[in-house]
């Protein structure tokens, strides 16, 4: 049932439709579905509902070709540095959201024994998706022209004024609810780590102005997490490892 609604009657894979500004859904959507056209549906798909699943595959392709950087389609739209940057507040959620679907799809492909991504004339292995993931990922753990971790509590550098109240006020305090603005002011470091969260991220010139108040750079979200979770998981899985699950 669900798959008949997203392919009969929800038509998000029109070919050559992926708008970033829509990043928060649709490419998540695409890629999700083009695993049912490498592998197959358990549920009986006409033709026509065979070429809307195919439709899903070419839309997720178009958006991973301008992930890669050197692809002749290749998105402007990330720092001097290379960090894909779509938005001022929390830009992290579109980079790091980016490097998991690569690493998705390119399970999808290796577990498939599907060669090759065609991007506009050119050719790019699956490797080349998870080559992109890394740098990623490195730029978010201290590769930056910034010298520091995003990742709270990772490397020797990273954010002390993490927006985050359970961060922010000490934990003996005896406060109300009105009383976390003091400390939200306060330029003081954060009194307790919050390890493993991770900040908004740097603006479209590569800085990270370590603030309280700056909240578009430096809120954490469990989105930002979840995503970094799953970018570090299938990292570091080979693709041999998930081909079981990826399959069935």
């Amino acid at each position: 049932m669900a798959m008949r609604l997203l392919i009969g009657e929800i038509h998000l894979g029109f070919l050559g439709k992926t708008n970033w500004l829509e990043f928060r859904f649709l490419p998540l959507i695409q890629v999700l579905l083009s695993r049912v056209n490498f592998f197959g549906s358990k549920e009986d798909i006409s033709t026509e509902e065979s070429l809307s699943l195919q439709s899903y595959r070419q839309t997720s392709e178009i958006f991973l070709c301008g992930l890669l950087p050197e692809s002749p389609t290749a998105t402007s739209q990330r720092t001097a540095d290379g960090l894909v940057w779509v938005n001022q507040w929390n830009p992290f959620q579109y980079s790091v959201a980016s490097s998991f679907l690569a690493v998705v799809y390119s399970d999808y492909m290796l577990s498939s024994q599907t060669s090759n991504l065609y991007c506009s004339g050119k050719l790019y292995e699956p490797t080349e998706l998870r080559n992109f993931a890394v740098s990623q990922l490195d730029y978010i753990l201290g590769n930056n022209p910034m010298e520091m971790s995003y990742l709270v509590g990772y490397g020797s550098r990273y954010p002390q004024q993490v927006h985050h109240r359970g961060a922010s006020i000490p934990v003996n305090a005896n406060s109300n609810c009105s009383d976390g603005f003091k400390w939200l002011h306060t330029r003081h470091p954060n009194p307790n780590v919050a390890v493993g969260a991770l900040v908004g991220g740097p603006s479209l010139s590569d800085t990270y102005m370590d603030s309280r108040n700056n909240i578009s750079q430096s809120e954490p979200t469990t989105y930002n997490s979840a995503l970094i979770v799953g970018l570090i998981s299938g990292l570091i899985t080979s693709s041999s490892q998930v081909e079981s699950f990826v399959k069935n």
